[in-house]
């Protein structure tokens, strides 16, 4: 595992971390938040758009250069810096997270880059989907990569998310339950069912519009609307909301300060995003947990993230 099993840890921390595994300071630390969708992911690939934000979650890279000419690789999962020479960073069998950052540095050699001093790295994060750990490794790695060369070569293409200051901040329910795909009855919605899947993708297209304006003149009230519109649609057109989800989401709207609330994802099981008032935030917790222990005898779990409004967050350490 990349990650701790806790999900906070101060910029401090992190320095600190770095300081007593390379006995030296870092330089800068990156920040790569991690996205979500507030509504539109189910057919993003047919419309070309999705109202895309991105959290105060994400995955941190510390980074300073060495006099050893030699590249070291840190996380907590190990005990100990995993080092590699120049001659190796173009041909290595790494199958840890490390391999997408050598993947970067291969790269930046390859495209004729001089690496000309050995580099220090910490890997941080708390990320809750893990499966997009390597796409934000490799994105970190190449943005400090670029900013510690002076070069500008991109491989990895960034989004300017929207942002919305509002005083709600999102939380996610997992409620525990397996995506089911085979028990669903538009197991083929494009081909079974084309009629609801073609009515589907117009009036999400219809949201994922309105959104965009709602966003941009930061109209809160507006955006939980949609967002409760968008699971209505999924609910009552596609027919992909199991009970569990429908029972977390319908639950969550009778609680004073939550303004919206639907399943996320592409259905057939998985997690809720809620947006709520940010006093509302133990309230929700605390009724959701028994609530929805009462009803399925399963216990969820809830994370809990501000919107952010960049793509890499920069800290330097004096």
């Amino acid at each position: 595992m990349l990650y701790k099993d806790f999900f906070s840890m101060t910029l401090h921390e992190l320095k600190t971390a770095f300081e007593f595994v390379f006995k030296k300071n870092s330089e800068v630390v990156y920040f790569k938040p991690e996205q979500f969708r507030l509504l539109g992911e189910t057919v993003s690939s047919h419309i070309g758009t999705t109202t895309s934000c991105v959290m105060s979650h994400g995955v941190y890279l510390l980074i300073s250069k060495n006099n050893e000419e030699r590249y070291g690789f840190w996380s907590f999962s190990q005990y100990r810096p995993k080092y590699f020479v120049k001659k190796q960073l173009t041909r290595n069998k790494e199958q840890s997270w490390i391999k997408y950052s050598l993947n970067i540095f291969a790269q930046f050699i390859n495209h004729g880059i001089d690496i000309d001093s050995g580099y220090d790295i910490f890997l941080w994060g708390n990320l809750y989907d893990n499966k997009n750990a390597g796409h934000h490794i490799e994105s970190l790695t190449s943005h400090a990569l670029n900013k510690q060369l002076g070069v500008n070569l991109n491989f990895n293409t960034t989004n300017n998310y929207p942002k919305i200051n509002s005083e709600h901040l999102i939380v996610i329910s997992n409620t525990h339950t397996p995506h089911k795909i085979s028990n669903s009855p538009l197991i083929n919605q494009q081909t079974k069912n084309k009629s609801k899947w073609e009515q589907y993708i117009a009036s999400e297209k219809l949201l994922i519009e309105e959104s965009l304006v709602a966003i941009k003149s930061e109209n809160i009230i507006e955006i939980g609307r949609l967002i409760n519109e968008n699971h209505i649609l999924l609910c009552d057109v596609l027919e992909i909301v199991p009970p569990e989800i429908d029972i977390m989401v319908t639950e969550a709207r009778k609680i004073d300060g939550v303004l919206a609330s639907r399943m996320t994802g592409c259905g057939f099981g998985g997690s809720t995003i809620s947006l709520i008032k940010e006093e509302a935030i133990n309230t929700f917790v605390e009724q959701m947990s028994e609530i929805y222990e009462f009803e399925t005898d399963v216990k969820n779990s809830f994370y809990i993230a501000n919107i952010g409004d960049e793509v890499f967050k920069l800290y330097e350490f004096e």
